[in-house]
């Protein structure tokens, strides 16, 4: 840990080639920002590559939002580089990210972890590019290089983020996703009550689609998919409530239940509910084994956010 601390002390001291602004508006303007890192002025790929460490991406939920927050990724960087700098090839600024944790099967390398914010105009910027096999969606091509204490870098990895545009899925959209081959369960509970006084209707995996005319004149949302189902891993990994009428108002709450890990020890998973008038609520966490062990039910899982609509 010693030999760490001082590389990244070396690195800061150092770096005099990577543009590292003192101005704290430093990377504002660009796609992307991370909580603790420090910017850079100028494209991740303006710096030659002249050591072979290398990065890698364990996170394999990719699926982003424009506007989202609290994106969590981790990886491994190395050999013999104890920082990491991230962003899009193009982009007015990059991102340092120290990695401190010695990795524990190679004591050359080191662990890194970061917390990634969308810009709200991702949608439009012209680093998106079109997915070959899905002409619909866009992607945005995520490039990580390590660095050393000198400040020296390595060659870029680059990792495909697949946007998710907000408000084209329907009038409100509540979607989960997680970054392990892991079985969760979206569960909204919604403002309408249930006939014959069963409670509050809850959309999720054993309720996907509730009497889509109610009452009230609203309409009900529908899960669309149950991703990795009963661990038939089918690599998704992202659940979306939807509703594509106008949705009932009132109060929602967003739970995240943890079905089975698989074999997994973990998994991390963020949730974000969205419409016309932009996020509502939004939230990331960790399950581990412990919350599989709850039945389940439409209120299971733990409770991620509440939001109101309209």
């Amino acid at each position: 840990m010693g030999r760490a601390f001082v590389g990244l002390v070396g690195l800061w001291s150092l770096c005099t080639g990577c543009q590292w602004s003192s101005n704290s508006s430093s990377g504002l303007t660009s796609l992307i920002r991370v909580q603790g890192g420090q910017a850079a002025h100028g494209s991740i790929a303006g710096t030659p590559s002249t050591i072979p460490a290398t990065v890698t991406l364990l996170s394999t939920t990719l699926t982003i939002f424009p506007g989202a927050s609290n994106k969590l990724i981790h990886g491994i960087v190395g050999p013999d580089a104890n920082a990491v700098a991230l962003g899009v090839a193009g982009d007015d600024a990059y991102w340092l990210v120290p990695a401190l944790a010695p990795e524990h099967d190679d004591p050359h390398a080191f662990d890194y972890s970061a917390s990634l914010s969308f810009s709200p105009a991702l949608a439009t910027s012209p680093l998106l590019l079109s997915d070959p096999n899905d002409p619909v969606t866009l992607t945005l091509p995520l490039s990580l290089r390590a660095v050393d204490a000198a400040g020296n870098f390595g060659s870029a990895a680059i990792y495909t983020l697949y946007l998710k545009p907000q408000g084209l899925d329907g009038t409100l959209v509540v979607s989960l996703d997680w970054d392990a081959p892991v079985d969760l369960d979206l569960h909204v509970q919604t403002p309408i009550l249930a006939p014959n006084d069963a409670g509050l209707v809850t959309v999720w995996a054993e309720g996907r689609s509730a009497e889509p005319k109610l009452p009230d004149g609203g309409v009900d949302g529908n899960l669309d998919f149950d991703s990795n189902e009963d661990c038939q891993i089918d690599g998704r990994d992202l659940e979306n409530v939807v509703w594509t009428g106008q949705p009932p108002a009132g109060h929602y709450i967003v739970r995240v239940d943890a079905f089975s890990l698989c074999g997994q020890t973990s998994a991390s998973w963020h949730a974000i509910a969205y419409s016309s008038q932009g996020t509502l609520g939004e939230a990331s966490g960790v399950l581990t084994d412990a919350a599989t062990r709850e039945a389940p039910t439409a209120g299971a899982g733990l409770t991620a956010f509440e939001f109101y609509y309209p």
